[in-house]
């Protein structure tokens, strides 16, 4: 089977989980229909066709129209389907999708489309959305979720219940496994990621690592990422005069994060749904990753994280938007050493049975045979 993935870009540093999809499923031939291209370096393939090679002001114009109009131009990416002749068409997001309807009518070629999170609860709340879903719906063959959460979000969106399969989101847990930690720290070292969206709960982090720090001097906090919320993330950390015992990384490459991610003793991960309906849709793949190498998570009651991070097995939950909860589970983790083998053993077992990477790409292949 030849599929043509629908990307765009191709790719952003926190999408890595995409490139998995297709680097391991070998059962398939891959052709990647691009508009703009970004670190082809971290993630590199062969059968790359982008509209854009180069980010220069041919691409920000192309790019401009093709979101005012929310329609990319056939003629290119049909040129290459008749080349390449794939079986079958991939769009990763639901817009992407949609940006190419016209060339997925004029090919009447099979048409699956995976949701992530933005395309489940924010884009459906705007009317002209609604109406070019239910097409998407209608046209398309299958519509592949994360996770139960999200699967019944698209029911009720009107996505036709059989057209649905869930396919958990796989990690590649041998590679993660393999690398060993940067250094032994005496410190309890934290990781939160996620500066540039309310849904990542980067407010709630802040404050729930305040209140233990207060009580457990030994813990530090790393933070990924970068954006809007930085200033009241560094104002909570500094007014609280703990400016010390918090790093702002940044954006880094996947190897960098994948170093630092081994080298901490517990993922903070409380997402909440954003004032505008943003939500993670599923949970974010970092908190996959973490408990593929035995560490607990402490998350909440969002969206398709519960599915994923097991309460009082895998880690601890707690409400949305409730950072005192967040903190006394920060602080009976941190006290508990026992408590905290006993979270990482049994994470590794639930990603080993049902995140593995080289498992959802054959779930995956399966959907594409069924409709071929």
């Amino acid at each position: 089977m030849k599929i043509a993935h629908f990307i765009n870009p191709w790719l952003p540093v926190t999408q890595n989980w995409i490139y998995n999809q297709i680097k391991f499923n070998t059962q398939c031939d891959h052709i990647i229909l691009s508009r703009t291209v970004s670190n082809r370096e971290q993630f590199p393939i062969n059968a790359l066709f982008a509209a854009y090679p180069r980010n220069d002001l041919n691409a920000s114009v192309g790019m401009f129209f093709a979101r005012l109009l929310a329609q990319y131009p056939a003629g290119f990416y049909k040129s290459v389907i008749d080349n390449q002749k794939p079986d079958c068409f991939h769009g990763h997001f639901a817009w992407e999708s949609w940006r190419n309807i016209n060339l997925i009518r004029k090919c009447g070629l099979p048409l699956v489309t995976t949701f992530y999170g933005l395309d489940v609860n924010k884009h459906p709340k705007k009317k002209h959305w609604q109406k070019r879903y239910n097409v998407l719906f209608d046209i398309g063959d299958r519509f592949t979720v994360e996770g139960p959460f999200m699967a019944e979000s698209l029911r009720q969106l009107g996505c036709p219940e059989s057209k649905i399969r869930i396919i958990h989101l796989g990690v590649d847990i041998h590679h993660l496994q393999k690398m060993c930690p940067v250094s032994k720290s005496d410190h309890f070292n934290i990781l939160f990621i996620g500066l540039e969206r309310e849904k990542k709960g980067s407010i709630y982090a802040a404050e729930a690592f305040v209140k233990t720090a207060r009580t457990f001097k030994e813990v530090r906090l790393h933070v990924l990422g970068d954006g809007i919320y930085r200033k009241k993330v560094s104002e909570i950390i500094s007014t609280a005069g703990m400016s010390d015992k918090v790093t702002f990384h940044g954006y880094v490459p996947v190897k960098r994060y994948h170093e630092l991610l081994v080298s901490m003793k517990c993922v903070l991960a409380p997402s909440v749904t954003a004032s505008d309906g943003d939500t993670e849709g599923g949970a974010p793949v970092s908190v996959i990753e973490a408990q593929a190498i035995g560490i607990p998570v402490i998350g909440t009651f969002h969206c398709d994280i519960p599915e994923i991070v097991i309460d009082q097995k895998t880690g601890f939950l707690s409400p949305e938007r409730d950072s005192t909860s967040l903190a006394a589970n920060l602080m009976t983790l941190i006290s508990d050493t026992s408590l905290q083998k006993q979270f990482g053993a049994a994470a590794i077992e639930h990603i080993r049975m049902q995140h593995d990477i080289n498992k959802q790409v054959l779930k995956l292949a399966d959907v594409y045979k069924e409709i071929l």
